[in-house]
């Protein structure tokens, strides 16, 4: 009986958290959409660039039209996406997606409503009656680019051309980078498109090509930032220590720094003598200590660091998974 209580208090914090992550990831997205980039006619692409473009030409980001503001929009566009994921993908991972649609399509109401984009343009503007627009488009591109990290660390997505590009994927037996380059290609003809309506509908070219170009940037920028947070979850370097202490120095580093290591004879080049090579990967993070190690057992080691791209098995934490991941020890959580 006690073991089954632990079991229902360990899954409902588990997913407790999941779905904190999941609420997180939608108000940065809501935050960039609504208070920073459609403000600066900027669009990220996707289902939420078609819903930034009718806002902009239906509403002209009026808080009394906001029923047909990117809110209701982003929802509406992304339904038989939502339907599609609950046919095809497990049923956890559509569950997350539609929550995390549904709470963005609430949060871009509620700000829009409350008018939250003309409170924040104060606060940044001071005294004066301007902002900066690189600074707009700069702070959204980063928050928007923030939550797809967050939802795939969930086994979540974003929706839109996303679920798209896995629909390709899954169809044509392509790898996920050509998804991902599927996701790119069709962001920036959304983008594209959009900013060549905007500019007939408001006669003016200059007007098209600010959007576009801003937007471009905003997209290449969440991009940079969904890279490097990517990146930071494997990275890791490689240690590559020749010591005579083999054993010691072994014993010491798993012990410590919690990682296997593999053990390689090689021939001294200069002495000809026959010694033992330790390699470990570890986090970038561990190295001081990692030096302290090596300097205590055996300061008469050699050994030398070599970045690692990226890492992927026990012991590390790999983020950057596939949006229709086997869900089956989540469940069993």
């Amino acid at each position: 009986m006690k073991n089954e209580q632990l079991q229902v208090k360990r899954s409902f914090a588990y997913n407790l958290k999941q779905y904190l992550i999941i609420f997180v990831a939608s108000v940065a997205t809501a935050m960039a959409i609504e208070v920073f980039l459609l403000p600066t006619d900027t669009l990220v692409g996707g289902v939420l660039g078609i819903s930034g473009i009718l806002d902009l030409l239906l509403t002209e980001l009026s808080p009394q039209k906001w029923y047909l503001s990117a809110g209701l929009w982003v929802l509406a566009l992304n339904v038989p996406i939502i339907i599609y994921s609950f046919c095809t993908f497990r049923r956890r991972f559509a569950v997350k997606t539609t929550v995390y649609l549904v709470m963005l399509s609430c949060e871009l109401v509620v700000l829009r409503v409350c008018n939250v984009a003309e409170f924040v343009k104060g606060v940044m503007a001071g005294d004066g009656d301007t902002y900066d627009k690189v600074l707009y488009v700069l702070l959204g591109a980063v928050l928007h680019g923030l939550s797809l990290p967050m939802l795939l660390s969930v086994n979540a997505s974003t929706g839109g051309t996303d679920i798209v590009g896995l629909m390709v994927q899954r169809h044509s037996k392509s790898s996920s980078s050509d998804a991902i380059r599927i996701i790119l290609m069709s962001n920036a003809l959304i983008i594209l498109l959009s900013a060549l309506t905007y500019g007939l509908v408001h006669k003016s070219a200059a007007e098209g090509v600010n959007m576009a170009v801003y937007s471009i940037a905003a997209l290449f920028i969440c991009e940079i930032v969904q890279e490097a947070i990517f990146k930071g979850f494997s990275s890791a370097i490689e240690l590559e220590i020749t010591t005579d202490k083999t054993a010691e120095m072994t014993e010491a580093l798993t012990t410590e720094l919690k990682h296997g290591l593999t053990s390689v004879k090689v021939m001294g080049g200069y002495s000809h003598q026959e010694r033992n090579m330790l390699l470990c990967v570890i986090y970038k993070s561990q190295l001081v200590r990692a030096r302290r190690i090596i300097n205590r057992v055996d300061p008469a080691a050699f050994a030398y660091v070599e970045n690692v791209k990226e890492v992927l098995g026990k012991g590390f934490a790999n983020k950057e998974i596939e949006l229709e991941e086997d869900e089956s020890s989540t469940d069993q959580q």
